[in-house]
């Protein structure tokens, strides 16, 4: 009998002997792939470029409509025409500052004159924008991003030609016309090189 007993305390041994060995090949194939393990989280911050804009002192960011008054006129010298006035041969200048400063993207402006309320008055004209020519009723320009923090005048010149073949026409212009108004719109955008 106590060799029964042998044999069955031979097989116990031998699977515990197993089940250890077991366990430790265990132990061991995971110990010889631990790791190191480190997890973060963040946020991406992205800055958003401003947009500063401004047209005769006037934020057109927030309102859509800017100055265009006296302050913002000179006229030619004239020893026979009263100042702030506009008649034959008188060449006036009303300027557009348009201040971009603290923008940081390139500009694109497009001024559009409504030279419709001309129409009626032939020898009154537009004569040039920043000092070009008037072609169409339009004028475009960039301001690069390296310029955006300089203020950029931009004038507009109206000429009131003086011809003896318009005299009966300055006449009804002069005692029936108060004023003048030239609707001027200007747009501002982003500037993508298109």
């Amino acid at each position: 009998m106590k060799k029964k007993n042998n044999k069955g305390d031979n097989k116990r041994i031998i699977l515990i002997v197993v089940v250890a060995v077991l366990l430790l090949i265990t132990g061991f194939v995971g110990v010889s792939y631990a790791r190191y393990i480190s997890e973060a989280s963040g946020t991406a911050d992205a800055k958003v470029a401003t947009w500063a804009v401004q047209i005769n002192d006037t934020n057109i960011v927030q309102q859509s409509t800017f100055k265009l008054d006296g302050n913002y006129i000179t006229w030619s010298d004239s020893d026979y025409i009263a100042d702030g006035y506009i008649a034959p041969s008188r060449t006036g200048t009303f300027k557009l500052n348009l201040d971009t400063t603290g923008s940081k993207v390139a500009i694109k402006y497009t001024i559009e004159i409504d030279t419709t309320a001309l129409d009626d008055y032939s020898q009154i004209k537009i004569s040039k924008v920043n000092n070009q020519p008037l072609s169409g009723d339009s004028y475009s320009g960039i301001i690069s991003l390296d310029n955006v923090d300089t203020p950029l005048e931009i004038p507009v010149e109206i000429t009131w030609e003086n011809s003896d073949g318009t005299n009966s026409s300055d006449t009804t212009i002069g005692s029936t016309v108060d004023t003048l108004s030239i609707p001027v719109h200007v747009t501002v955008e982003q500037y993508l090189g298109n």
